[in-house]
């Protein structure tokens, strides 16, 4: 299987879709919580929002290292 840039550029938007819907429903769930988006925590204990801003920023880092020539 061959990946060019201009596929591993569409994947990675796509990508940062799925993360910005997945965004959406921690806010929607804090904000039904009652508290803030940065406050929720998972069962775990662990906060829910970390995992998926360092997903997004490791796919915005892959988008521009795609872009250097």
């Amino acid at each position: 299987m061959i990946i060019t840039p201009d596929i591993m550029r569409r994947d990675t938007i796509a990508l940062l879709k799925q993360i910005d819907l997945q965004i959406t429903q921690v806010q929607r769930e804090a904000t039904r919580m009652g508290i803030e988006p940065h406050q929720l925590r998972e069962s775990n204990g662990s906060w829910s929002m970390t995992p998926l801003l360092l997903a997004k920023a490791h796919a915005y880092s892959t988008l521009v290292l795609l872009q250097t020539k």
